[in-house]
């Protein structure tokens, strides 16, 4: 964007939010290393889940919330709300961002009055409706956008699904176990461990020394796919493995032609 039109979309937002703010607030357009970050946030991500944001602005080659600034007497634009947001834009390599700037005068009290508050008054999570929508995410690509992180995954286990209107989402428990018996002793090896057989829709018994290569693979596609949760990662290895299968099936019949 030349100069001479990212003045231009300025004076077309400047009017624009006249229109819809008064004089108080303004929409626009900067470049995300140009905003005031706070220097004091009580607002912290983790590591990781800073990383999936920045990934997904990435991806998306822009932000999908505006955030909040208050533009100084000398023309600074300091991000009261979205710090987090414009950092990653900033690491993610975004020219320009969208911003809404507040832009009457406001006290230094006043500003951090609204700082917390869009940090406090964000409402709370259904856990069975957040559970619900989970298990409708199709693609592991997806669920990792969706930026919930292992632990809350684990609480969504332990919620049961109850919905009125819509039939519940199936969900079937598949349980490995790695020994050093024989398959001859598998109704013994049940036995003992009876309780997770009897919650498992299926259980595999595998010989005891493929267990390391079975966690080994899982962490390799983690650290391949960037998939902190192992859940996903065997998800993963399934569309990987799929994929190949039906290569394999497509080139079957050209050999067989040959």
């Amino acid at each position: 964007m030349s100069e001479d039109i990212f003045l231009q979309r300025n004076e077309e937002l400047a009017a624009l939010s006249r229109e819809m703010f008064g004089e108080g607030m303004c929409l626009m357009v900067v470049a995300p290393a140009s905003l005031t970050l706070l220097k004091d946030n009580a607002r912290f991500f983790k590591r990781e889940t800073f990383r999936q944001l920045r990934d997904n602005i990435a991806a998306d080659k822009r932000l999908s919330s505006v955030p909040l600034c208050y533009r100084h007497d000398d023309g600074r634009l300091e991000v009261l709300s979205g710090n987090h947001r414009v950092k990653a834009s900033i690491e993610a390599g975004i020219p320009h961002i969208l911003v809404l700037a507040i832009t009457e005068e406001l006290d230094k009290s006043r500003r951090i009055a609204i700082q917390l508050s869009h940090n406090a008054l964000v409402g709370e999570d259904d856990q069975s409706i957040l559970a619900n929508l989970w298990a409708q995410i199709e693609s592991v690509q997806d669920k990792l956008y969706s930026g919930l992180d292992s632990e809350e995954i684990k609480e969504l286990g332990d919620v049961e699904l109850v919905n009125f209107s819509t039939p519940q989402v199936p969900a079937h428990m598949v349980t490995f176990m790695f020994t050093d018996g024989e398959r001859d002793q598998l109704s013994e090896i049940l036995d003992l461990l009876a309780d997770a057989a009897k919650r498992a829709s299926a259980v595999h018994v595998c010989p005891a020394e493929q267990y390391e290569a079975f966690t080994r693979i899982i962490a390799d596609v983690k650290n391949a796919e960037k998939i902190r949760d192992s859940s996903l990662a065997m998800t993963r290895l399934m569309e990987i493995a799929a994929d190949y299968l039906e290569k394999q099936a497509a080139e079957t019949p050209k050999e067989a032609a040959q």
